[in-house]
C-alpha cells in the first residue's frame, strides 16, 4: 500500500511538474520546429534563387556575345532581382569589360563599383577591387584608388595589391615605398611568369636603391 502511495505521489509531482513547466516545453518544441522549417524554406528558397540568377546570367553572357540581342536587360534584371548573388556581381564585372574595351572608362569604373559593394562572394569582390584599383590609377584617381585599398588584406590578393601600392607611390614620387611595395609582391610565390616580369621591370624602372651612408673613420672633433 504504501508503495502504491509512492507511486501516487509521483504521478501528482508530475501533474504538478507538468501544469508549470508544460506550456513553455511545448512552446519550446513549436519553436524548435519551426526554426526547422524555417531553415528549410530558406534553404530552398536560396537555391531556387540561385538556379534562377544562373539562368538569367548564362542569358546575359549569350546577349553579351550576340550583338543582336540587348545585354543591358538582363544585366538590369540581375541586379535588381539578384542582388547578392555572385551572378549579378559576375554580370557587372563582364559588363565593365565591354565597356571598357569600347573605350567608357568612366561606365567601366560604374559597373566596378557596383561589383565591389554586391560581391555575393569574397573571391569576386577582391577581383572588382583590384581591376577598379587599377583602372582609378590609371585615371590618376589615386586619392580614391588608395583609399579603396585601405586595410585590405587576403593571402591569394594580397600580392596584386601590393603592386597597385607601388603603383599609386611610383606616381606620387615616393620611390621607397613604391620599391617596398614591388618587393613585397615579389617575395610571393603567386606570382609567375609574365605577372613577375612586369613587376620586376617596374621595380627595375625606380633605378638603384640607393646606398647606405657609411660612417666617417678617423675624424675628430677638434683641428689642431
Amino acid at each position: 500500500m504504501s508503495e502504491q502511495l509512492t507511486d501516487d505521489e509521483q504521478v501528482e509531482v508530475l501533474k504538478k511538474w507538468w501544469k508549470e513547466n508544460g506550456t513553455a516545453i511545448v512552446v519550446g518544441i513549436v519553436i524548435g520546429v519551426g526554426a526547422i522549417i524555417g531553415f528549410w524554406k530558406w534553404t530552398e528558397y536560396k537555391e531556387t534563387r540561385s538556379l534562377a540568377a544562373s539562368a538569367l546570367y548564362d542569358e546575359f553572357v549569350t546577349a553579351i556575345g550576340d550583338e543582336k540581342i540587348d545585354a543591358a536587360t538582363s544585366y538590369e534584371s540581375l541586379k535588381k532581382d539578384y542582388e547578392g548573388t555572385t551572378y549579378a556581381a559576375l554580370s557587372a564585372l563582364r559588363m565593365a569589360a565591354v565597356d571598357y574595351a569600347k573605350g567608357d572608362t568612366d561606365k567601366a569604373i560604374e559597373h566596378l563599383r557596383w561589383a565591389t559593394s554586391h560581391p555575393g562572394h569574397d573571391s569576386v569582390g577582391h577581383i572588382a577591387r583590384l581591376r577598379l584599383a587599377k583602372m582609378l590609377v590609371a585615371k590618376n584617381a589615386l586619392d580614391e584608388a588608395e583609399k579603396l585599398l585601405k586595410d585590405i588584406s587576403e593571402p591569394a590578393f594580397d600580392a596584386k595589391y601590393a603592386v597597385i601600392k607601388g603603383d599609386i607611390y611610383r606616381m606620387r614620387g615616393d620611390i621607397e615605398k613604391a620599391r617596398s611595395a614591388y618587393e613585397l609582391a615579389l617575395a610571393s610565390t603567386s606570382f609567375g611568369g609574365k605577372q613577375r616580369e612586369l613587376v620586376q621591370m617596374k621595380l627595375d624602372d625606380l633605378g638603384a636603391k640607393p646606398a647606405a651612408a657609411k660612417p666617417e673613420i678617423g675624424k675628430t672633433g677638434d683641428s689642431e
